[in-house]
Formats: C-alpha cells, sequence, structure tokens
C-alpha cells in the first residue's frame, strides 16, 4: 500500500508540474502578445501623428478654399429662422450702418458661438431643444464656410478700427490681416482639430524632436493660414516640447526637430502652390502635397540641422584663419587702401563660401536621407 501512494504521489507531483509548466508557457505567449500588440498600437498611433502633420499643412494651404466649398456645398438651403435671428441685428435697418457691412459678424454680436446660441434661443416654439441645437450648428457652419467665416469674439467696432488703425501705424499690419486673426472658418476648424489629435498622439510617446517636429508643423501651418485657433494649439505644443527639451537637456534635438517640421511643411506648401498655380484640380493638389510631405519627411529623418551647423561653423573658421594668413602675407606689399579692399573682398568670400558650404551640405544631407 505504501509502494502505491508513492506512485500515486509523484504522478501528482508530475502532474502539478506539467500543469504549471503549461501555464507558464500561456502566461508567456500572453505577455508577447500584449506587447506585440501595445507595439503596434504605438507604431499606429506614430504613423498616424506623421500623416496627420502632412494632412495639417495641407489644410493651411490653398486646398483650404476647396474644403470651405464643400463645407457650403453640404449645408446650403434658404435661410431659416436661426440664420435670421443670428443676423437681426445687422438686418435692421437702424443698426446696420455702423456693423462694418459685409464684415458685420464680428459686430453685430449674432454669430460668436455665445451670440448665436442667445439670438436662436427659443425663436422657433414648434422645435425641440435638440432640434434648435441642430439649426444654430447649422447656421454657423453656413457662415463659417464663406470667406468672412466667423468670429472669435464680438468686437466693438470702434474699439476695432482703434486698435487695427494702430497696429496698422506701428507695425505695418493691414486691417484685414487683424480681421483675420479674429476669425476663423470651416477650413480653420479641421486645421485646429488635425493639430489637437497630433498633439494628443505624441503628447507623452513622442520623444523630443519628434514633439518638436509636430509643434513646428502646427506653429507654421497656423501662420500660414492665419488660423487663431490653431496658433492656441501652436503655443501649447511649442511650450510641451521645450518643457520634453528642457526636461532631458535636449535642446539639439529641439533644434533639429523644429527645422524638420518648418522643413516638411514647407515642401507640402510649396508642392500646392505650384500645382495650383497651373490650373491643376484640388483632387491632384491633394495628392501631390500628400506625396511631397511624405517624402520630405523621409528626406529630412536623418538630418541634423546641429550638425549641419557645427560643419559649417568648422569650415567657415579654417576659411576665416586662411584670410587672415593671407591677408597678412600681403600686408607689407599693399597699401592703406588696398588693405581695406582686401579685407572687404575676404570678408565677402568667406561669406560666399560659407553659404555655398550650406547649401551644398544641406542638400546632400537632403539627398542622402532620401536616397535611403
Amino acid at each position: 500500500m505504501s509502494s502505491m501512494k508513492k506512485v500515486k504521489s509523484a504522478m501528482a507531483a508530475r502532474g502539478s508540474r506539467g500543469l504549471a509548466k503549461v501555464a507558464g508557457v500561456g502566461m508567456v505567449a500572453a505577455w508577447r502578445v500584449r506587447v506585440g500588440s501595445r507595439a503596434a498600437i504605438d507604431g499606429a498611433k506614430e504613423r498616424a501623428g506623421r500623416v496627420l502633420s502632412v494632412a495639417q499643412a495641407l489644410v493651411a494651404s490653398d486646398l483650404s478654399g476647396s474644403l470651405n466649398r464643400l463645407v457650403a456645398a453640404a449645408v446650403k438651403g434658404a435661410p431659416t429662422v436661426y440664420d435670421k435671428a443670428m443676423d437681426a441685428n445687422y438686418l435692421d435697418s437702424a443698426q446696420r450702418s455702423g456693423l462694418g457691412g459685409s464684415y458685420h459678424r464680428l459686430f453685430d454680436g449674432g454669430h460668436s458661438i455665445a451670440g448665436a446660441a442667445r439670438a436662436a434661443r427659443g425663436v422657433s416654439a414648434d422645435d425641440t431643444v435638440v432640434q434648435e441645437a441642430l439649426g444654430t450648428v447649422k447656421a454657423l457652419m453656413k457662415d463659417a464656410s464663406t470667406p468672412r467665416g466667423l468670429p472669435l469674439a464680438t468686437w466693438d467696432k470702434s474699439t476695432f478700427d482703434s486698435v487695427a488703425g494702430s497696429l496698422n501705424s506701428r507695425f505695418g499690419i493691414p486691417k484685414s490681416w487683424f480681421y483675420e486673426l479674429n476669425t476663423y472658418d470651416a477650413a480653420d476648424l479641421l486645421g485646429a482639430s488635425i493639430g489637437v489629435v497630433s498633439v494628443i498622439f505624441g503628447w507623452n510617446r513622442a520623444d523630443t524632436e519628434e514633439f518638436a517636429r509636430i509643434a513646428s508643423t502646427v506653429g507654421m501651418s497656423a501662420a500660414v493660414s492665419t488660423n487663431p485657433l490653431l496658433m492656441v494649439v501652436s503655443v501649447v505644443a511649442m511650450g510641451r516640447a521645450y518643457n520634453k527639451a528642457s526636461s532631458a537637456e535636449e535642446f539639439a534635438e529641439l533644434a533639429d526637430g523644429a527645422f524638420k517640421g518648418a522643413a516638411t511643411s514647407g515642401a507640402s506648401l510649396m508642392a500646392v502652390a505650384v500645382i495650383g498655380s497651373i490650373g491643376a484640380s484640388a483632387g491632384t493638389a491633394l495628392i501631390v502635397g500628400i506625396t511631397t510631405g511624405v517624402l520630405a519627411y523621409r528626406a529630412t529623418k536623418n538630418v541634423s540641422l546641429v550638425e549641419v551647423t557645427r560643419f559649417i561653423k568648422d569650415q567657415a573658421a579654417v576659411i576665416v584663419a586662411a584670410a587672415e594668413e593671407a591677408a597678412r602675407r600681403n600686408r607689407g606689399s599693399d597699401s592703406s587702401d588696398g588693405r581695406d579692399g582686401s579685407g572687404r573682398l575676404t570678408s565677402g568670400l568667406v561669406w560666399f563660401v560659407s553659404g555655398l558650404l550650406f547649401g551644398v551640405g544641406v542638400g546632400l544631407v537632403l539627398f542622402g536621407g532620401l536616397a535611403s
């Protein structure tokens, strides 16, 4: 009996070890699947962030007009009670003359989000709260798809004119540009949304250089399109990029990322502008812009602005040293006027060769990055 008990005990122990082994293998497999899934998700988010960066620049390009026209076609229709409620002050003949004509949305109090909600409240006794909200949103989108857009906030006409006049006289800022800075359209709204999503994707996961690239792309798009909503996003993104750089002492990576983001955005914007100037369709411009942006992203991937700058600095120092040595050798035989002319010539040659080296260096690095 004792031997049978020993056999049963041994079999039970062996079975327990087998189950433990199977369980261990299962846990390892589950861990690998979890890690692989996380890596795949991170990779997908990174690729999505890159595509969004390119799309960000395209929304700021000449394609924004096509986007506004698409929105206008989607929401067009006869004026509703909500459209008329938002335009009530402008439609009042006693107030119309002091509301800026076609710029009246900035001054009439009915076209900011809060102003539109107040103006549309209760205008139709038959509509529910949901119908009222939908009617107000549609009326806002109708106006957002037009060249004048919608105001961020309502201005007093005299105050606006005073500030705009001061900015124009002191800094040469046109009044129309100041108006653009205080309004947004459907394309601006989409651009800001893309910017927010891009920043969210890279907030914690992107390294300093990648996030600086995102911030630079958002900032350049905001400046080119005069998008006030996107400017807010760009300030937040730039602050986050600087915070990442300062906490890890990665200011070189910050500069590299900003340079790459600006280069990618600039390439996309230039491509869309060129293809648009020859009369290409919006679809063709979109494809060309995306392709150019992806190629620019790849070309600048291995570019380091810091390394290029260091190379130029070293070569310029060599050129300056050689020029000074040549000047010292000729100093004895040259007259005073000759020395001045030689100095100016030497300085000009230094700047010329430095600029040439910089251009060649950047070109070679970009070509190498694209070829790789």
